[in-house]
């Protein structure tokens, strides 16, 4: 039958977008600090997405708080299959990213109404462990920083056709402006001028499940990073994500 293939199933349900869940929550995975290993398969899906934003108070007080959001991005924004190095390095274990599916555009609406598009991203993290001097056990934690590539490449054009590498300079009917020596293009310089914008967040991951017979090990996670900035044209707004991961340690080759 149409679409009943396991395949078609996990698609349809969205189970393509969830981790791995560890059964086990007791024990330790050994770690020898004269031999290497990796953490391949980890995955982090987030449960909550968290906006910096003004509210209002009381008395006209305003003050900057993280707000709750709807997603609008569907079943497509769990990283999934990333590995990199686990290394010991002055006798503290640090995890160092290589490679995988280490990014994914995602958008957010606010209450108000105002989407919010970004880049959920652990792209280049370096994460410094805690409590694994002889082993990874669910009092060990995770915590360091990680780039946030810029939403947009230099191949895209806005709706006024400009771009960073190819398009417009300028949208049609401002040249005008430019009748004062450029003055005029002051305002709109961050419009017409695109540039590929590279930011950093970071991330804390505590464990609280160990599988020492399948050497697998799931958490909760708390990632801060910025939002889209439009190729430099707009303010970026404060991300918080908090969610789950899953991963495995395994001997490096």
């Amino acid at each position: 039958m149409c679409g009943s293939s396991p395949m078609s199933r996990s698609r349809a349900h969205g189970l393509a977008n969830r981790c791995p869940e560890v059964v086990s929550s007791k024990g330790k995975i050994p770690l020898d600090k004269t031999k290497k290993y990796k953490i391949v398969d980890l995955c982090l899906e987030p449960k909550q997405f968290l906006v910096e934003e003004e509210v209002g108070r009381r008395r006209g007080e305003v003050k900057r708080e993280f707000v709750d959001t709807k997603l609008m991005t569907r079943a497509t924004y769990t990283l999934a299959n990333i590995e990199g190095e686990l290394v010991n390095e002055n006798g503290a274990w640090k995890f160092i990213e290589k490679e995988g599916m280490d990014y994914a555009a995602t958008t957010v609406q606010i209450p108000g109404g105002e989407r919010v598009p970004f880049l959920f991203s652990v792209k280049k993290l370096v994460a410094s462990l805690s409590n694994a001097d002889d082993g990874i056990s669910t009092s060990t934690e995770l915590g360091g920083e990680f780039k946030v590539p810029s939403y947009r490449t230099g191949m895209f054009l806005d709706p006024k056709g400009r771009g960073m590498t190819n398009g417009y300079d300028m949208a049609v009917a401002l040249p005008a402006l430019e009748a004062d020596g450029a003055e005029g293009q002051l305002p709109l310089r961050k419009e017409n001028d695109k540039i590929f914008q590279e930011t950093g967040g970071r991330i804390e991951l505590a464990v609280n499940k160990v599988d020492p017979t399948s050497n697998e090990i799931g958490g909760v996670f708390v990632s801060e990073q910025l939002s889209d900035t439009d190729m430099g044209a707009k303010e970026p707004k404060k991300i918080l994500l908090k969610g789950i991961f899953y991963a495995r340690v395994q001997p490096s080759d």
